[in-house]
């Protein structure tokens, strides 16, 4: 088949020819054999990889469809279909019965596995997506403490901390750095979760950097966060490196979830 042949089937499967042109096409459809077989072969390509009529459930990310067609319009694809082409012609010409049909549909199949393999890979998790998966503020330590009903601010940050209101939280928090030297720890963390939320990452880095340093007992949760920052901000070399070191020792904190998390990277 020639590229002018290609070219006028792209087009009748498109429905982008004239009335004469579309009955010259189905009056050789009918009589060439051969031609007949290329449609067929054409129009199952078309069926399961249409390039702007995409076949994709309604729950389907607008991500996924990025990478399908990211994927169906690189060089590597379209050097694929054509030889599917040229190896089903060959294939056409050489077999005079039996079922031709296997070809076809094992070609598309290899296509789509290949389209599965890179979009589905647990390969493919985004710095943001193991960002949100590993940031769990459910086990950060109470800012208050215990029987001490003095602390109406702390309070009033840990709350509005709870309800994602970071900007207000960190106001609060701030201040109270200066004068508060009981649970200190717990202020770094949420200071700097909250900086490291709204995207304040200079700040948020100097704050676990503070508690890293410090002598405080919950200094060494500093490197988990800070690993996170690094991966909320798409470092990922600074984030490995901190992780590396979580990891050289099985007592460190977050010592599990940072290997995941090694591994994920």
């Amino acid at each position: 088949m020639s590229i002018e042949e290609d070219i006028l089937i792209q087009k009748f499967l498109k429905n982008t020819l004239s009335e004469k042109e579309k009955e010259e096409v189905l009056l050789r459809i009918e009589n060439d054999k051969h031609f007949r077989d290329k449609v067929n072969f054409e129009k199952q390509l078309i069926f399961n990889l249409n390039d702007t009529e995409w076949s994709i459930s309604s729950t389907t990310s607008h991500s996924e469809i990025d990478e399908y067609e990211k994927l169906l319009r690189s060089e590597s694809t379209r050097a694929l279909k054509k030889t599917l082409h040229n190896v089903n012609a060959e294939y056409q010409l050489k077999q005079k019965k039996g079922n031709k049909s296997w070809l076809l549909y094992t070609g598309v199949a290899v296509i789509l596995v290949i389209i599965g393999l890179s979009i589905f890979s647990p390969f493919k998790t985004s710095p943001d997506e193991l960002y949100a998966n590993y940031l769990d503020l459910s086990e950060l330590p109470s800012l208050v403490d215990r029987g001490n009903s003095e602390q109406k601010l702390l309070i009033k940050a840990q709350k509005l901390f709870e309800a994602k209101e970071y900007d207000q939280s960190l106001r609060i928090l701030e201040n109270e750095l200066s004068t508060i030297e009981k649970n200190k720890a717990a202020i770094y963390l949420y200071t700097g979760i909250s900086q490291m939320e709204l995207e304040q990452f200079d700040k948020a880095e100097i704050s676990f950097n503070t508690l890293i340093e410090s002598k405080l007992i919950d200094s060494p949760k500093g490197k988990w966060y800070k690993a996170l920052l690094f991966l909320k901000k798409n470092e990922l070399s600074k984030a490995k490196k901190i992780l590396l070191q979580i990891t050289e020792s099985s007592s460190n904190y977050k010592f599990k979830e940072a290997s995941e998390l090694l591994s994920k990277l």
